[in-house]
């Protein structure tokens, strides 16, 4: 029997023989050789050997007690032979220690298996930056597979291959995979719970910034409105991970290159568009009808055929526009990133539509959905409300 306690500054792990073998490690600790115990995944030897600590384990005659582990900062770091690994690892004194820490069912040994990874170092548990939770490696444990699923992988590769051959009236393979995914969603981690409350902070001061720019909207010039906002607009859509002012695009019509306000860069690579126009209220659909419609303004109107025209640009520009671009922004890509251009769209961001009526809604959402495949208009109370049904969605994940 193997089992761990915590003696000073030390982590001690005592050994209690099966009967009759109670005296087979004498002779070895003898010798500076390491000693395997527990079908070979821990190894000890006379160095780390404490014969004189005497705790009265169970009342047991014979008990081997070893130091693998030595406190400092609230941390244990294990002996590597110990363990037979190659790094450092450090574990939380607040751990729960035991033999299924270290030796997974069929005596798989479990930090052995992280050797040939490249770091030189591994925290488990407490508050260092880079360590690895306490519950992810407890879910890790929880993964590694028991008898019983070995069993039914066992069976479901034996009859997937002779099952064209010898009539098997059980589906196996099935078992398993039934199995696995019940084990899986049981046992699953969940992200929205482990990051809601940070995502609820971040879309709450996300909300309360747009609502005082809006307050304040007569205050800032074009220039200072539209990288503040891009910012926001950046956070509702993490894909794009660059973004670049007054990007050229040439106009091969009229000979002469045309800059778009943003030209947005995806984690592929792709590149799309962006208009972000101050918010005046007056500028998305008239207040009076013609026909019985409320039409576009003529800033709207303008605004989504200035941007059709630059993705019109863009794609005529085609590949020697993506050598350009790649050459004028090649030292604020990320490394490996290069622009592509592959049918790009474009984003408007003007307006307000609090005041509307409801026909006027009806027929503004009419306007949208007729440029949807090529441009999405959004005012900045869609943005408002955007980030406020996030901010929502969270605080319903956020663990009481």
């Amino acid at each position: 029997m193997i089992n761990f306690t915590k003696n000073g500054d030390h982590l001690l792990m005592r050994y209690i023989p099966e009967r009759g073998a109670d005296d087979w490690l004498v002779k070895p600790l003898e010798s500076e050789k390491d000693i395997p115990l527990s079908g070979r995944t821990l190894h000890v030897r006379q160095e780390i050997y404490c014969p004189e600590i005497d705790d009265s384990d169970y009342g047991m005659d014979t008990c081997y007690r070893f130091f693998v582990g030595h406190l400092a900062d609230d941390y244990y770091q294990m002996d590597r032979r110990f363990l037979g690994i190659k790094y450092d690892l450090f574990m939380h004194c607040s751990l729960k220690f035991r033999r299924q820490m270290f030796v997974a069912e069929k005596n798989i040994p479990i930090f052995r298996g992280f050797n040939d990874y490249s770091f030189s170092s591994l925290y488990v548990g407490g508050e260092h930056p880079d360590a690895l939770p306490e519950e992810v490696f407890e879910e890790m444990l929880r993964q590694f597979p028991n008898t019983y699923e070995l069993k039914k992988y066992a069976r479901a590769r034996v009859s997937s291959m002779i099952r064209n051959y010898v009539p098997i009236q059980a589906d196996h393979e099935a078992e398993y995979l039934k199995y696995r995914q019940r084990k899986a969603s049981a046992k699953g981690t969940q992200p929205k719970r482990m990051f809601g409350a940070y995502e609820t902070d971040k879309f709450a001061t996300l909300v309360e910034k747009i609502e005082g720019m809006l307050d304040r909207a007569d205050t800032y010039s074009e220039a200072q409105w539209q990288p503040e906002i891009l910012q926001v607009v950046q956070f509702l859509y993490p894909k794009y991970v660059c973004a670049f002012p007054e990007a050229p695009v040439r106009d091969t019509l009229a000979g002469k290159d045309r800059k778009i306000d943003f030209l947005l860069v995806d984690a592929s690579g792709y590149v799309d568009a962006i208009e972000i126009k101050k918010p005046f209220a007056e500028c998305m659909v008239t207040s009076n009808r013609y026909r019985d419609n409320h039409v576009p303004m003529r800033e709207l109107n303008g605004t989504i055929m200035q941007l059709e025209k630059y993705l019109y640009h863009l794609n005529r520009w085609g590949q020697s526009g993506e050598e350009k671009l790649n050459e004028r922004y090649a030292a604020q890509l990320p490394d490996g990133l290069c622009i592509k251009i592959v049918n790009p769209s474009g984003t408007i961001i003007m307006g307000r539509d609090a005041t509307f009526t409801p026909d006027q809604r009806t027929d503004f959402e009419v306007i949208r959905r007729k440029y949807r495949h090529v441009v999405e208009i959004m005012t900045y109370d869609d943005l408002l409300r955007r980030l406020k049904v996030i901010r929502a969605q969270f605080e319903c994940g956020v663990a009481p």
